[in-house]
């Protein structure tokens, strides 16, 4: 039967089942009353079997109304559903933004060519989220009190020397710091429904105005520097610290300890002590026993303690490093470095307890250096050429410095909770003591109060548990960011930490990346 409708051009009409079935029963009956001449041969038999119907459309708006998807059924013989149709429609069912003429198009053009009575859906029309506004940026208007980051001033174009961090920054009175550039208001979203959805506008942020420094007389959003010195980024802001310049440290100057920015132009001696609240340059060598600063440390030349035979997290060093920002150098050895910003090292570091948001081995944009041995507590994981050595010298990298603060919230939250839920059970077994009294006036007073201090309680217990799923968000939001990556080889006797969970390597790898997937900690190749 269907070829025949093919054959009459009525093959992509619908078929009225019923209706075939009514036919064939009249036929057989015909049939039998031809069988017994109660009718003659050839009377006619005439049924509706067949009709076209149009296409149907209906539509399918997200709960949140930020995207709306047109559901066509395909036309059987019928009039396709055309895109002037389906917009008209669209905006009778309240679709009435962020229609998408690209995609419109697309589907009614599937449609028209998909079999008779099939289903063809597609998003017609996206709403817009609101772009909330931006709070008071700030910008340093002299590019080098900004990290410059482990790029040293190129000598030629072949070589640099890495002892020389160029120009050391430095500004006189008056001259401009820093632009606050006002917040911005945003850009309201919309409905595929046309309701607005209202930006958050940004918000003022002040100043936080460091010493050295003052505000133009002409323009409430320019820091000036009042006095010369050294300039120095801090939050919501900048200062000016004075600068102590010596040739070396050593017995002959004694320990350097200077409330603003230090410059050593050679060495840093064993046993010396370089403390200052700004940053510290040293161009020469590090043995000395501290340098601390309260912005960032640069040393043009290596970093070097004295050897001991295993680098731990509790070894003592006879070199340490403390930088409120970040520390870079050219090499380091057997010493402790902690930094609250990143470690830059452009060859190798060696048996050293590092502490810091990530380190680098080699140039930021490329690193090829070199970890070899010792221990690191980071917040985000490690960049490098090659990690660990054929010696199957032993490394510790915790990917914890974010996460255990975390943790040990959850441990305090938990303890309450635990704390709120034996109160509980301590209210509900006075309530059932109280039940087995007979009842006064007092004793229903006192079940009342023992009632309220019950839910309380539970109260208590339902806020820190929803503190806690916060908190189990963050951490996992954290872990997820951590990441090692190295270049060209990792060698066996790496062990990495995530939270609790570990992974070392027990062969040599070719470049790969040390991640969390699907929960757990795996070494994949790195492309």
């Amino acid at each position: 039967m269907n070829t025949k409708l093919q054959e009459a051009g009525y093959g992509r009409c619908f078929l009225i089942q019923e209706q075939i079935t009514n036919l064939l029963v009249e036929y057989q009956q015909i049939q039998l009353k031809i069988k017994d001449q109660l009718q003659p041969v050839g009377t006619p038999l005439n049924y509706r079997i067949a009709e076209k119907r149009p296409a149907e459309l209906s539509f399918d708006i997200n709960e949140d109304k930020m995207a709306a998807a047109a559901i066509i059924t395909a036309a059987w013989g019928g009039d396709p559903i055309s895109a002037n149709m389906l917009v008209k429609s669209a905006q009778e069912a309240g679709i009435v933004f962020g229609f998408s003429k690209e995609h419109i198009i697309k589907l009614v053009t599937h449609a028209s060519k998909a079999e008779p009575g099939s289903k063809v859906k597609l998003v017609i029309a996206r709403g817009r989220a609101a772009v909330h506004g931006e709070n008071s940026r700030f910008e340093a208007l002299i590019p080098e009190i900004e990290s410059r980051r482990n790029k040293p001033l190129l000598q030629s174009e072949e070589k640099a020397d890495l002892r020389d961090f160029g120009v050391i920054p430095a500004i006189r009175s008056g001259e401009s710091l820093m632009r606050r550039h006002p917040p911005t208001p945003g850009v309201d979203g919309m409905t595929v429904t046309g309701t607005v959805l209202p930006a958050v506008p940004g918000m003022v942020v002040e100043w936080s105005q460091g010493e050295g420094t003052e505000f133009s007389a002409a323009d409430a959003d320019l820091l000036l520097a009042a006095r010369d010195g050294l300039p120095r980024v801090i939050e919501q802001g900048a200062t000016v610290d004075e600068v102590f310049t010596v040739k070396n440290v050593d017995l002959a100057t004694g320990h350097i300890i200077f409330r603003g920015s230090v410059v050593v132009n050679g060495d840093v001696s064993e046993g010396m002590k370089v403390v200052a609240g700004g940053n510290v340059f040293v161009k020469g060598f590090v043995e000395g026993l501290l340098v601390e600063a309260g912005g960032d440390i640069k040393i043009g030349g290596s970093i070097i303690g004295h050897q001991i035979a295993t680098a731990e997290k509790d070894s003592e060093y006879s070199t340490q490093l403390k930088a409120k920002g970040d520390i870079e150098c050219n090499l380091a050895q057997y010493a402790r470095l902690t930094a609250d910003g990143n470690v830059y090292v452009k060859k190798q570091i060696m048996h050293c307890a590092v502490s810091a948001a990530k380190v680098y081995a080699g140039p930021e944009d490329n690193p090829n250096g070199k970890v070899i041995g010792g221990y690191y507590y980071l917040d985000y994981g490690i960049y490098t050429g090659n990690l660990g050595a054929p010696s199957s010298s032993n490394i510790v990298i915790e990917l914890n410095r974010m996460i255990d603060p975390i943790v040990e919230k959850q441990e305090v939250l938990r303890a309450s909770i635990t704390a709120a839920k034996n109160d509980m059970q301590d209210i509900r077994e006075q309530v059932e003591k109280l039940k087995k009294i007979k009842g006064s006036p007092q004793i229903d007073a006192r079940r009342q109060e023992l009632q309220l201090e019950f839910e309380e309680q539970k109260n208590v217990a339902v806020a820190l548990i929803e503190d806690v799923k916060v908190l189990e968000l963050q951490r996992k939001e954290k872990l997820s960011q951590a990441l090692i990556i190295v270049r060209q080889q990792l060698f066996s006797a790496v062990e990495v930490r995530f939270d609790k969970d570990g992974i070392r390597s027990r062969r040599e790898y070719g470049p790969s990346k040390i991640i969390l997937v699907d929960g757990s900690p795996a070494i994949e190749p790195f492309f």
